[in-house]
């Protein structure tokens, strides 16, 4: 197989937003904590509870910052309040599907803020019961809006404390962004970047051959991967599009594929060139020879 280095250049904007989570799990008949939370920045979980603890997770050593104690703090003081009415959420919506008798149930929250590289945010607060939409708040008119009937009355208990719903609206549209600084400034994990291993496995047939450009060990997630024949020109045709998925140690990784007809095998060439804010240019793979190297 004829292979040469491409000489081709990416130009992707790297995206330098950051995110907190927030997930809040109820549930009855199930191998977990009967209620449990996680909160994360960009991934990284920085408090954890669950009702088995007297407390939420201690101070992480990182935190030296008056500032961030505080918001550590008040996320843990926030856990009770959290498990009282998620917990509420998930007997309401057994009761109003009338599901008294069934073995198991679960009630999850998501909430989530994003900051963006010029300073604006976007947010998020979502419920589900046993898998499926059941609420979400509105944050522009300050209500919840019940997805599903059975969503109603819990709806309504929400929304008789305006404080909370002010409070609510306030953490995720405003607070946020101060959160995320704060820990960004302060957790050296969340300033770590990894930088992606890249390599070409190919599967043949007598019909056409599958070459996969398996790209893992970055972080953080975001990464442009693309395929480019040999033209020089971006492959479109054929190409089978992978999701970023977590490898369990902090890093991820992304496979993306181009299949390509048996009697173009001998006469194509192929490069699979990757860009992640780890690294100041591209990651160049060609496929027929084992050969990695940087495009600066």
């Amino acid at each position: 197989m004829c292979s040469h280095k491409t000489a081709v250049i990416l130009h992707m904007v790297a995206d330098d937003s950051h995110s907190l989570n927030f997930i809040g799990v109820g549930s009855q008949g199930l191998d977990l904590p009967e209620y449990f939370e996680v909160i994360s920045v960009d991934d990284w979980p920085v408090l954890y509870y669950d009702n088995t603890m007297e407390s939420a997770s201690p101070v992480p050593e990182w935190i030296e910052n008056t500032t961030a104690q505080q918001f550590w703090s008040y996320f843990a003081s926030r856990a009770n309040f959290n498990k009282a009415i998620l917990t509420r959420g998930l007997q309401l919506a057994i009761q109003e599907f009338n599901l008294t008798g069934a073995s198991t149930n679960i009630y999850q929250a998501h909430g989530r803020c994003d900051l963006h590289p010029d300073g604006t945010t976007q947010a998020f607060l979502t419920h589900a019961f046993n898998g499926k939409d059941f609420l979400s708040l509105d944050m522009e008119s300050r209500t919840f809006i019940a997805t599903v009937p059975q969503a109603v009355l819990y709806k309504r208990q929400r929304e008789k404390s305006q404080v909370d719903l002010d409070f609510l609206v306030s953490a995720y549209k405003t607070s946020c962004s101060d959160i995320i600084n704060i820990f960004l400034q302060h957790d050296p994990r969340l300033r770590m970047k990894k930088v992606p291993e890249v390599r070409i496995f190919e599967k043949r047939n007598s019909a056409f051959t599958e070459i996969t450009c398996h790209v893992t060990g970055f972080y953080p997630p975001t990464v442009q991967v693309q395929w480019f024949g040999s033209d020089m020109q971006p492959v479109v045709e054929g190409v089978i599009e992978g999701e970023v998925l977590p490898n369990g140690d902090g890093s991820y990784q992304i496979r993306k594929s181009v299949v390509i007809p048996a009697e173009h095998t001998d006469i194509h060439h192929y490069s699979c060139v990757v860009q992640h804010s780890s690294i100041p240019g591209n990651i160049t793979e060609i496929w027929g020879k084992n050969l990695l190297s940087r495009d600066e």
